[in-house]
């Protein structure tokens, strides 16, 4: 638990601690690249407020602010500092609503407002038709318009605000989105909010600032402008971490603030540091440096790879695996014993090879071929909506040892309102006993799968009462029903008709996927993961994924005019997201490293990778390499 604790201050660890014990207080940011241990840092810098200011902010009950990602983020690092009473650890969602909460005025305002927007929205848009305005398009918004004024008319019945997962304005509860857009506009609006803000937290540190929301940092340094020297904000990343297309990405320090850079990497082998350098020389530039004593580093090996993008992908896979069993000095490559530290693990951009290959391509066709982009782009991150009850209760009820397991009941209590509310013990037993028979029905549904299982068990589980998902999900499945006034889009609702058509199993599959728990992992799932030995394959898929380019990045193939004018206007364009995501990837190896490049014309593709830097003057190996593998070592891999 307190390891991280117990680590040998760094020099940015030291330098930091300095600033945390001025008497005037301001902001940092750190930038801490793959594998510095940048939690370490920032567990420590809690650690060193608690132990030298506990007592002056116990005095005045204060506490220090932990912003992170994710739940599991946040458990983790509440433990590292012994779950001290000082260190209050949350997501940004549940950091957010616990400020605005008390406000519950200036959130009727606020949705008021949002509803009377969206109504503007659409009565602008019905001005606007023409003559070829199509009659569903018609219908549609005159639903969506009857939907927001009957919302707008409820409102007056709401006494109070809560905070879900997805807004339901008429029974007042707010979504994850209306938190991330309401509370910051909130704390620049009133200075009694960013006061209060001030004065329960004079530190503030944000973890994987990269990835926060550009509105959530103004806000913050809003608040921390106004404190004038009694709030300490401080920023924790790496903007080459940024894989998130919300995120902030860089943060600049502010004119009075300290940017301190922490340039050592614990993790990789000197190669496979040597490729990670290679990857970042062409962002900012930020040279990371072994941080290991001289006596632990290992030299470590890399390979590259460019093979045909044809319909044998899977087995040239296997072929390079078979390879590297043959040449590599890191031993076995197999993906059967990934997870336990011995084999490989093999990272991917989730397309259709994948989906195909794990067992969920229908899946992934349903939420990539509804034009839905922004469900497109939370299906490769992992959190799309419509997926959540599944992952957070349906799976875990059914993976559940027997139907009277205590994890049964454990999922119940906290998912479902099932046990919900104020019963007696005769109530408890007897909806304990209707949910046994329900998660027993759900179970066997699950098991017997096939077409159209995702929405017999979405159905069953909804009716039973055994999940507690975002509104939108009601809406969906009983549109007359309690969340009738919810409006969906036509791609949402195209994604989740396509989705319902699914086999459960593929469900199941994906978040395996997701989990890592299988030698296949998502690009975007692995950051702060490390692996003894790791495969990364790039690979466009014919070029149909239009935010990430590893032809572009490399050369391979021409920029769009799109590309250049955002390249040249400053906008975040395709060579640096893939510059980013690659980075991530190429830095989760710990000693030997293999990237695959699928590419369309392979001598164009091998060239243009051994210009790029890249190979560091490796060899780029071919299929002939590989056919050949039995000859021995070829040349630049000894």
């Amino acid at each position: 638990m307190k390891l991280r604790i117990a680590a040998p201050n760094t020099l940015a660890d030291t330098e930091l601690h300095v600033l945390l014990d001025a008497e005037q207080l301001n902001g940092f940011v750190m930038v801490a690249g793959a594998g510095s241990g940048k939690t370490t840092s920032l567990v420590k810098a809690l650690d060193h407020v608690a132990r030298k200011h506990g007592s002056r902010l116990k005095a005045r009950t204060q506490q220090i602010a932990c912003i992170t990602y994710t739940d599991i983020a946040a458990k983790e690092i509440h433990n590292d500092v012994g779950n001290s009473p000082l260190v209050w650890v949350s997501t940004i969602h549940s950091f957010m609503w616990s400020l605005a909460k008390p406000f519950q005025r200036d959130i009727a305002q606020w949705v008021r407002r949002r509803i009377d927007s969206k109504i503007l929205e659409i009565t602008e848009k019905q001005a606007s038709y023409s003559s070829r305005t199509r009659e569903a398009t018609i219908a549609k918004d005159d639903s969506d318009l009857a939907k927001l004024r009957a919302q707008l008319g409820r409102l007056r019945e709401v006494k109070h605000y809560t905070y879900g997962t997805g807004s339901d304005y008429a029974n007042g509860v707010l979504g994850h989105e209306d938190i991330i857009t309401m509370v910051p506009e909130l704390i620049l609006d009133s200075k009694l909010l960013a006061r209060v803000v001030a004065s329960k937290h004079p530190y503030i540190f944000v973890d994987e600032s990269q990835d926060t929301f550009p509105n959530v940092v103004e806000a913050l340094k809003h608040v921390s402008a106004n404190a004038q020297g009694v709030v300490c904000l401080g920023f924790f990343g790496d903007p080459m971490q940024q894989i998130y297309q919300r995120g902030v990405g860089e943060i600049p320090a502010e004119p009075a603030w300290k940017r301190i850079d922490k340039p050592e990497n614990f993790r990789s082998s000197n190669k496979v540091l040597a490729v990670i350098n290679q990857v970042r020389s062409k962002a900012d530039g930020l040279v990371q440096v072994p941080g290991r004593p001289v006596n632990e580093r290992v030299e470590g090996e890399c390979f590259f790879f460019v093979l045909p993008a044809d319909e044998q992908r899977s087995e040239r896979l296997e072929h390079v695996r078979v390879w590297l069993e043959r040449h590599s000095n890191a031993g076995s490559w197999s993906t059967d014993s990934a997870d336990d530290g011995q084999g490989a693990k093999i990272l991917m951009i989730v397309h259709r090879m994948v989906a195909k290959r794990m067992g969920f391509e229908h899946l992934y066709a349903a939420f990539h071929d509804s034009n839905s982009a922004s469900l497109k782009q939370a299906f490769e991150e992992g959190n799309a909506w419509p997926l959540r009850p599944f992952e957070d209760t349906i799976i875990p009820l059914c993976e559940a040892e027997t139907v009277d397991s205590p994890s049964v009941i454990a999922v119940l209590r906290e998912r479902s309102a099932v046990l919900s509310g104020d019963l007696s013990d005769r109530a408890v037993r007897s909806r304990l006993a209707d949910a046994r028979d329900a998660v027993a029905k759900l179970r066997d549904t699950v098991e017997s799968g096939g077409p159209n299982s995702v929405g017999t068990v979405a159905r069953l589980a909804v009716e039973a009462g055994l999940i507690t998902a975002d509104p939108r999900f009601y809406a969906y499945l009983e549109p007359g029903g309690q969340h009738a006034d919810i409006v969906l889009t036509e791609e949402t609702v195209k994604a989740l008709d396509s989705f319902m058509a699914c086999d459960i199993v593929e469900v199941t599959a994906y978040f395996k996927y997701l989990g890592q728990q299988s030698p296949y992992s998502t690009q975007h799932g692995t950051k702060g993961a490390e692996f003894r030995k790791v495969m990364v394959v790039l690979d466009d898929e014919e070029g149909k994924y239009n935010l990430y380019s590893y032809d572009k990045l490399f050369g391979i193939r021409e920029l769009s005019d799109t590309d250049k004018k955002n390249i040249a206007t400053g906008k975040d364009s395709v060579l640096e997201r893939t510059r980013r995501l690659l980075y991530v990837c190429v830095s989760r190896a710990v000693e030997s490293l293999a990237v695959v490049v699928f590419a369309g014309d392979v001598a164009a593709a091998k060239l243009a990778l051994e210009e790029s830097g890249i190979t560091l003057g490796g060899k780029v190996l071919t299929e002939s390499d590989i056919a050949n593998y039995q000859q021995g070592s070829p040349a630049g891999y000894t």
